[in-house]
C-alpha cells in the first residue's frame, strides 16, 4: 500500500505548487491511482477528498465502508446511509478541509449533479480540474505498471495468435469480438479494456465501427482493434487481416501502413515532441497518395485509461519522456471499400521505443 502513499504524496505537492487547498475525486482511474479503491460511478455520492496538508477524506455510502477499509490505506471513512441526506456531510467536510473561499481542483469526469453539491458546499471557492495535477502524475509510468502494459499486451497479442489459426468466413463481427474477448480471458485477462471493435468489408473505412450482425465473407478485409487489463491497466492492439483472398490493392495499402508505424516506431525517443511521430507516420502515407484517407491522430497515451495522455497528434508539442506509453496506429480508410490500421502500445525508453506487443504485423490471410 506504500505506493499510494507515495502517489498521494505527490498529488499533494503538485497542489501546493499550483496553489489549490483541495482535489476532489469522484469514482474513476484518478480514484483508483491514488487510493486503490474503485466503483462504477452511480446516483450515491461518493468522493475522496485529498487536502493540501494532511489526511485523504473518503466521503462515502456505507455500504462501501467495509470494502474501502480492506482496499485501500487510507482510513478516514465517513459513511453515510442510504436513508440520509449526504449534503450537510459533504458541507462540513470540505469545510473543515479548505477554506470557503480557496481553490478547489474536481475531477474531470465528475458528473455535474455532484459538482453543484460541490459549489453549493463552498459557493466563494473557485473551481478547476484535476487533470492539472493528475496528468502530470500519472503520465509517465513506472516500472511496475509497464509490467501490466506488457502482460495485457502480451495476452492480446496471443488471443490475435488464437483468432488467424482459426476459420471466420461466415462469423458475424459479434461473434469475432466474443471469440477475441474469451481468448483473452481464458488467458488471464480481468475483462476487456474497452468494446471490442471488429469492423468487415466496406465496415472497415469507418475507424470506429461497433462489431454488428454482418457477416465476414471471402475476400474481405476485417480490422481488429481490442485489448484487455490487467490490475486495471489496459492493453490497445489493432491487427487488419483478411478473409481468404487479398486483392494487390489491399497488399500495397497495407504495407503503406505498416511501413509508416514502422517509421513512428522508430523516431520514438524522449526529447521529441509527440506531434513529431503523428508527422513521421503521416508523410509516408501523404508521400504514398493517401494522405488525405489518414484521417485521425497517430496515436493516444495509455495506462489505467485506454486513452489518456499523450496525444501524438499534429500541434502537441509535448516533449516525450521515458515511461510515457501510447499507442502507435496508423490508418488508411477507403469509404465504402476497405480500410487498414496497425497498433502497437510503446514505451519510451533510454534507448528509444519499446512495443509492448510482439505478435506478427504482417498481412494475415485468414480461412
Amino acid at each position: 500500500m506504500q505506493i499510494y502513499g507515495d502517489r498521494t504524496l505527490k498529488a499533494q505537492e503538485l497542489l501546493a505548487k499550483s496553489d489549490f487547498n483541495l482535489m476532489v475525486l469522484f469514482p474513476s482511474s484518478n480514484m483508483l491511482y491514488l487510493s486503490a479503491f474503485y466503483d462504477e460511478p452511480g446516483e450515491r455520492m461518493l468522493l475522496l477528498l485529498v487536502p493540501r496538508d494532511g489526511n485523504p477524506v473518503f466521503l462515502a455510502p456505507k455500504l462501501y465502508e467495509e470494502q474501502i477499509k480492506q482496499e485501500s490505506p487510507f482510513s478516514d471513512i465517513r459513511a453515510w446511509k442510504d436513508s440520509d441526506d449526504p449534503t450537510e456531510l459533504l458541507r462540513r467536510t470540505v469545510v473543515d478541509l479548505a477554506p470557503e473561499d480557496g481553490k478547489v481542483l474536481v475531477d474531470d469526469g465528475m458528473w455535474t449533479k455532484f459538482f453543484l453539491m460541490l459549489s453549493e458546499a463552498l459557493p466563494k471557492a473557485g473551481f478547476s480540474l484535476a487533470s492539472r495535477v493528475m496528468v502530470p502524475l500519472r503520465m509517465q509510468k513506472t516500472p511496475d505498471e509497464i509490467r501490466c502494459l506488457k502482460e495485457a499486451g502480451w495476452i492480446a497479442d496471443e488471443a490475435f495468435e488464437e483468432i488467424i489459426r482459426s476459420k471466420i468466413a461466415g462469423m458475424t463481427e459479434l461473434a469475432l469480438a466474443t471469440a477475441l474477448e474469451e481468448a483473452m480471458k481464458k488467458r488471464g485477462a480481468e475483462k476487456i479494456g474497452f468494446e471490442t471493435l471488429v469492423a468487415s468489408g466496406p465496415n472497415s473505412a469507418l475507424p470506429h465501427h461497433r462489431a454488428g450482425r454482418r457477416r465476414i465473407e471471402p475476400g474481405d478485409v476485417v480490422i481488429l482493434d481490442y485489448g484487455c487489463r490487467i490490475r486495471g491497466y489496459c492493453s490497445d492492439i489493432t491487427r487488419t487481416i483478411v478473409c481468404k483472398e487479398s486483392s494487390k490493392e489491399i497488399q500495397a495499402v497495407y504495407e503503406i501502413v505498416k511501413r509508416a508505424q514502422e517509421k513512428a516506431v522508430q523516431a520514438t525517443e524522449a526529447g521529441v515532441q509527440a506531434e513529431e511521430i503523428d508527422r513521421v507516420a503521416r508523410e509516408e502515407i501523404v508521400k504514398a497518395g493517401y494522405g488525405e484517407r489518414f484521417i485521425h491522430r497517430t496515436g493516444h497515451g495509455i495506462g489505467l485509461d485506454v486513452h489518456e495522455e499523450p496525444y501524438i497528434a499534429e500541434g502537441n508539442h509535448l516533449e516525450l519522456q521515458e515511461g510515457m506509453a501510447f499507442s502507435v496506429e496508423p490508418g488508411i480508410y477507403l469509404p465504402g471499400r476497405f480500410g487498414i490500421r496497425i497498433e502497437d502500445i510503446v514505451v519510451v525508453t533510454e534507448t528509444g521505443a519499446q512495443r509492448m506487443n510482439r505478435c506478427i504485423r504482417t498481412l494475415q490471410v485468414v480461412e
